[in-house]
């Protein structure tokens, strides 16, 4: 409850959402399963429309709330509240074409790059700060050290994802062979933790996995000396934890995503590669740089002192649409 408001979370059963939500302890109902391949994400369509809209009819809310998902706009016709979504991502042409023209109001960054007319609300910073700003998380060096993880010592944190969602579709990261030359690497200079989307790494990587409950990997991202990955996300979450980054996939180039480049020339907190080669050189510079990590944490705590609070920014749109 908040506000007096009940709010329910619809999830589908996809890499580690449902273990953060009963972590949390937060309301939620499933979908359905997360399809891997083409074909088992068209045939599961049907189920999906249907639990949604069993869900809706059940729950009777007055606003959706989502990142983009087009099974609001299929929700009962029997719904006569506010759709809203907060995309982030220019590239995703089911959003950008079939469900922002059609829900009531589109929340994104300011450096968004599209316009979707009236509907289209800018907000002064990225969502990944909803959770990671100074006023909603505190980092703790115990949890890393309850798993034998020196804050100390230099540690790297490597993010693989399983490129499987319907935009990756065509788009690379990084090779088996890469993964292990990075490890190779790093291990040189410190200790590595990899975590990996749908086990998405070759055998001779799995000691390095990662093993911590999913609620806690942003602790471990704050203190960590480096992060380097092919995630979009996680690349964001580390660069505003105040640790260096390093994104890698085939996403990058002059039709990345606004936030992406923003976090990059305007800030300074990321850097953004397609070219492996290039990324080596880069990272090499880096571990060098002993100045590297106290000079990102001066970045971020610059960054957050000049920013409005982005929860309130959102909750100010949502509460003006009622």
């Amino acid at each position: 409850m908040t506000n007096g408001d009940e709010i329910l979370i619809l999830a589908r059963n996809k890499d580690v959402l449902l273990k953060i939500l009963e972590e949390e302890n937060l309301p939620y109902a499933i979908l359905g399963k997360h399809g891997k391949g083409l074909f088992s994400k068209l045939l599961i369509i049907p189920a999906l429309v249907w639990n949604y809209n069993r869900i809706i009819r059940r729950f009777k809310p007055n606003l959706i709330l989502s990142k983009a998902s087009p099974y609001a706009l299929l929700a009962s016709p029997f719904f006569r509240g506010k759709r809203i979504i907060t995309p982030d991502s220019e590239v995703v042409s089911l959003t950008n074409r079939f469900v922002a023209p059609y829900s009531d109001i589109v929340i994104t960054p300011s450096s968004f790059n599209l316009d979707f007319g009236s509907r289209h609300k800018r907000i002064d910073g990225f969502f990944e700060e909803t959770y990671l700003s100074p006023k909603a998380f505190i980092p703790d060096k115990n949890i890393p050290n309850k798993y034998g993880i020196d804050t100390l010592e230099p540690y790297f944190v490597l993010r693989f994802i399983g490129w499987s969602a319907n935009h990756d579709v065509g788009q690379f990261g990084f090779s088996d062979d890469q993964k292990g030359e990075l490890v190779r690497l790093l291990e040189q200079y410190g200790r590595v933790y990899i975590s990996a989307e749908q086990n998405n790494i070759p055998d001779t990587l799995t000691p390095y996995t990662l093993k911590i409950p999913a609620k806690e990997i942003h602790h471990i991202l704050h203190f960590a000396t480096i992060y380097l990955g092919d995630s979009q996300t996680m690349a964001t979450e580390s660069a505003l934890l105040g640790t260096p980054s390093i994104r890698y996939n085939s996403f990058v180039g002059p039709n990345d995503m606004s936030n992406f480049t923003i976090l990059e020339k305007q800030y300074k907190m990321l850097h953004n590669f397609n070219d492996y080669q290039l990324l080596v050189s880069q990272l090499k510079r880096m571990l060098l740089d002993r100045t590297l990590k106290t000079g990102m944490l001066v970045k971020r705590k610059e960054y957050f002192d000049a920013k409005p609070d982005i929860n309130l920014q959102i909750l100010k749109i949502i509460a003006d649409c009622h």
